[in-house]
């Protein structure tokens, strides 16, 4: 991402702003990417497969190839996953539409928030709702509005909740409001809140599952903390094509409503215990 942390689930900084503080834009202006020997490439017949991509940086990159692959089912299609290897790299545009044009033709794992990307890519509906929450030691308090102000609070910084937080609190009388403090990655976030340099942390609630029950099991003692008085509305996730693959997308958008109205889409997040919902 440019440069966003991965565990955020790959949305570039720029859309991040552009989307706050420009939301009726469709998407913004940059021209499209040029790969080196370009025309060398040509990209694989899809005629019977549908080929995607998923991140592992991705906390939820698990259930976005399921999706994938129940998606490539309900359209008759061989499903033919690509897992990124390069994980060295983050996923600003040139790599996704390096991605897009060699590796695959759908991208799963995006928050799809309004001009949140340039033009020459293409959104697909939502088929997860989640979000971000915060987290603290339990017995944690109820709210938010339960912590004492003067206390810190940390927070992924870049994330449209952060920003939502950093506008609520410097609304707030001096006296009244919280200190903040920003973390590079979900992680210190909630490593934070284990040290007690935090009396709770604001993190991508797929990493704090994913975190959770892999890598940092001491996390699973934390708990969620309800977002009162702020409001912390749900992010969509959905997928990435190249603007032209207009046919593709629809189909895609057709299979997801399926899978969605199916159950699908519902006993998938509750097999990987992916935290969301299936969207309207």
């Amino acid at each position: 991402m440019m440069a966003l942390p991965r565990f955020d689930s790959r949305l570039l900084a720029l859309p991040v702003l552009l989307a706050l503080l420009l939301p009726a834009l469709p998407g913004f202006a940059q021209d499209r990417p040029i790969l080196p020997d370009e025309e060398k490439f040509a990209r694989p017949d899809d005629d019977f497969s549908l080929r995607f991509c998923v991140d592992p940086r991705d906390p939820g990159w698990q259930f976005d190839q399921a999706v994938g692959e129940a998606i490539a089912d309900a359209l008759l299609l061989e499903p033919r996953v690509h897992v990124l290897t390069d994980t060295a790299n983050r996923a600003e545009f040139n790599d996704i539409y390096r991605h897009l044009r060699i590796d695959c033709a759908v991208f799963f794992g995006f928050k799809l928030l309004a001009g949140g990307y340039p033009e020459w890519l293409t959104v697909t509906r939502s088929y997860l709702e989640t979000g971000y929450v915060f987290v603290a030691k339990a017995p944690a308090p109820a709210t938010l509005g339960d912590i004492a102000r003067g206390e810190a609070l940390g927070a992924s910084v870049g994330s449209s909740a952060d920003f939502r937080l950093v506008q609520y609190n410097n609304s707030l009388p001096a006296a009244e409001r919280w200190k903040r403090f920003p973390m590079s990655t979900d992680e210190l976030a909630l490593e934070a809140v284990m040290k007690d340099t935090v009396a709770a942390a604001l993190v991508w609630a797929p990493s704090f599952f994913e975190l959770s029950h892999t890598t940092r099991p001491e996390f699973a003692d934390l708990a969620v903390v309800a977002p009162e008085p702020l409001t912390l509305p749900p992010v969509e996730v959905g997928a990435l094509l190249l603007s032209r693959d207009t046919f593709l997308r629809a189909n895609i958008d057709e299979a997801i409503t399926a899978l969605i109205a199916d159950g699908t889409i519902e006993r998938l997040l509750t097999e990987l215990g992916m935290p969301g919902s299936a969207p309207d």
